[in-house]
């Protein structure tokens, strides 16, 4: 192929595409479908985040080749206000709401997907395994640095208890993933 400065998607002969998964796109049953107009953090933490450059792929059952179905591990970095709300000019602030969807629009999915018979692939939105990470998650901190004086702050002076993830930048797979324990630690999850 040659290059080209067109706005499109190219693809060589014999090649298809199809999106499998965009913001804002619900990973839960019930979750609301994305409205740019009516966006709510309440509404983006059952949803797909925003702007990733990281997605990992574990087939299930883990260790498996060729698997029908699998977790997307995606992360989202960023949130880029020009571009999530149609209405604002960039001129005007930002409301507390519309940083609050920005800041449900990071942090990382985990998400089940499976292969249609058309070897097209979808989200399985009833999945036990779907997990949505914000930038305002609660988290526990445990192991060695739980608890260490660097770990505490004056939200939580005890330094075992953070909120979410914010801009994170790329990923990995780790080998752990395609081993035989991650293959009895996934069967285990609820």
């Amino acid at each position: 192929m040659k290059s080209s400065n067109e706005d499109r998607l190219l693809l060589p002969p014999g090649y298809k595409h199809s999106v499998v998964v965009r913001w804002g796109d619900p990973l839960f049953p019930g979750a609301a479908e994305l409205d740019p107009n009516a966006q709510t953090a309440a509404h983006q933490e059952r949803q797909f985040g925003y702007d990733n450059d990281f997605i990992g792929f574990v087939p299930l059952p883990a260790g498996g080749d060729g698997a029908a179905r699998g977790l997307l591990g995606v992360n989202h970095e960023n949130a880029r206000p020009e571009l999530m709300w149609p209405a604002w000019d960039g001129k005007a602030e930002r409301t507390r709401e519309m940083c609050d969807v920005e800041v449900a629009a990071h942090g990382f999915t985990v998400v089940e997907i499976a292969r249609g018979p058309q070897g097209e692939w979808s989200v399985v939105r009833d999945s036990a395994l779907n997990r949505r990470i914000t930038g305002a998650t609660p988290m526990t901190v445990r192991g060695p640095a739980a608890g260490h004086p660097l770990m505490r702050t004056g939200a939580d002076p005890s330094g075992t208890r953070i909120l979410g993830t914010l801009n994170n930048c790329a990923g990995g797979v780790t080998p752990w993933a395609r081993s035989s324990p991650a293959r009895e630690h996934l069967q285990l999850l609820p």
